[in-house]
């Protein structure tokens, strides 16, 4: 009984020894990588997932955040914008279609964040967003 039972566990190990050798090790597989292709953070881009500056990790950046909509439909063909702040609310991240990746904005004053092309500003409760003073973004309520 002995022998009949090191016999199958050398068997075994010989089968598992020889699938292994079968798969490829080599990163330059032409396959795409398991769900699909990630950035340079590694987030899931076709899941929806970018990299936030503000959390430190991948999100998706029309959940947890606040939604802006587009003002001007005609000249734009993006619906919506996505902002998200940090927990002590010092800084402001912006998710715009257009750009390449998240923009941080600095809080200057109580319901306004900016930097040298933005300007994320708060009045009557709903944000709006400010490119070279015209409104490109608004939050509907």
């Amino acid at each position: 009984m002995k022998y009949v039972a090191l016999i199958l566990v050398s068997f075994m190990l010989s089968c598992q020894g020889s699938v292994q050798k079968d798969i490829p090790n080599d990163s330059s597989s032409s396959l795409p990588p398991i769900g699909g292709t990630k950035d340079k953070h590694g987030c899931l881009i076709a899941a929806g997932y970018t990299w936030s500056k503000v959390k430190e990790e991948c999100i998706r950046p029309w959940e947890g955040t606040i939604t802006m909509n587009v003002t001007d439909t005609s000249t734009n063909f993006e619906t919506a914008t996505f902002v998200l702040m940090d927990s002590i609310k010092q800084k402001a991240e912006l998710f715009i279609k257009e750009e390449d990746e998240s923009i941080l904005l600095d809080s200057v004053a109580p319901h306004l964040y900016a930097n040298k092309h933005y300007k994320l500003i708060e009045e009557n409760h709903c944000w709006s967003l400010v490119h070279q003073e015209e409104v490109l973004y608004e939050e509907k309520k």
